[in-house]
């Protein structure tokens, strides 16, 4: 779901220059106090940008922790085994040695 999530904010974040075409610089106050404003689109670009950053440091923790539960399943010296099969098949009635 993140990778999707990155996925989607890096398309939305190239293609912000052709949404926003109808909005132009704010202004101060009085109009002549100021220079101009940010952009509506440096604003979402830069609101993106900081999506991005935290997609992905989420991302690195999930890929850290899968990780390290990876490594712990293989230390188990004895292989595992999952047994699937319809309701009231019998699984739970198979000798386990």
């Amino acid at each position: 779901m993140l990778q999707v999530e990155l996925a989607q904010l890096e398309y939305l974040k190239s293609r912000l220059v052709r949404r926003r075409t109808h909005l132009e610089r704010q202004r101060g106050a009085l109009g002549f106090v100021g220079g101009s404003g940010e952009t509506q689109i440096e604003s979402d670009r830069r609101a993106i940008d900081d999506s991005i950053i935290r997609v992905k440091r989420r991302l690195l923790a999930v890929i850290r922790t899968r990780g390290l539960h990876r490594s712990a399943r293989k230390a188990v010296p004895y292989p595992i085994v999952a047994l699937v099969g319809y309701t009231n098949a019998g699984k739970s009635t198979l000798p386990t040695a």
